[in-house]
């Protein structure tokens, strides 16, 4: 958000040869600002293949601290020989409809946004780490250059630029999209509508922002 990228600018000098977004020849749902925008991201796990153009899109868009990255792709080992396999699964702050972290900040630096965004202002934020304790995701992290909680923000500058977050434009495969849940339109409102859509963690209870689609769910015939 402004507040997190303008203490970056002021604090650091970065010399940037170029952009890592790169095109990816698929039609890309850019929002728009909305007044009643709900903004989500789906997943869709059978799309991923562990590239990581995800996550260099975005350290480059967000100067994240170094060693620090606000998505990352975990991946796994599943079944046997001959049908062993690597997965791979995009983590990031899930936006949750009841933060966690948001109750433990002693000074209101993060709040949950009427847009469905979890967002953190860095003139508030004093550092005390109870934010990042508090996320069950392991999604916020202290950048050291500046003793500031960080975060996806699913790119709020973009968004309010019109464009989708620098995860979702730099896609190859188009794993993930990015919409309007209140106006989903695309291949974000055909992704809603097949469903199979779940949170990270479910049994944590939670309602998030990040939907995912497993790689094994089954089409309707």
């Amino acid at each position: 958000m402004p507040n997190r990228r303008t203490f970056i600018k002021n604090g650091l000098l970065f010399c940037l040869a170029g952009s890592v977004l790169s095109c990816t020849g698929r039609n890309v749902l850019t929002p728009g600002p909305k007044a009643d925008a709900r903004w989500a991201m789906l997943v869709d796990l059978s799309r991923c293949n562990g590239c990581q153009s995800c996550v260099v899109a975005c350290k480059s868009r967000n100067l994240t601290a170094e060693g620090h990255f606000a998505t990352r792709i975990a991946e796994a080992e599943a079944g046997r020989y001959p049908a062993a396999r690597i997965t791979f699964f995009p983590t990031l702050c899930n936006h949750c409809d009841d933060p966690p972290c948001v109750r433990p900040c002693p000074t209101g630096a993060t709040w949950k946004n009427a847009d469905g965004l979890v967002l953190t202002d860095w003139n508030r934020c004093i550092g005390d780490g109870a934010c990042i304790e508090a996320c069950p995701y392991g999604a916020r992290f202290m950048d050291p250059r500046f003793g500031k909680a960080d975060k996806c923000d699913f790119c709020a500058e973009r968004l309010a630029q019109g464009l989708a977050p620098a995860c979702v434009e730099s896609c190859p495969p188009g794993a993930r999209l990015f919409g309007d849940l209140n106006h989903p339109e695309g291949e974000f409102a055909a992704l809603l509508e097949k469903g199979g859509l779940a949170p990270a963690r479910p049994e944590l209870g939670l309602a998030t922002g990040v939907l995912y689609r497993s790689a094994h769910v089954q089409e309707a015939v």
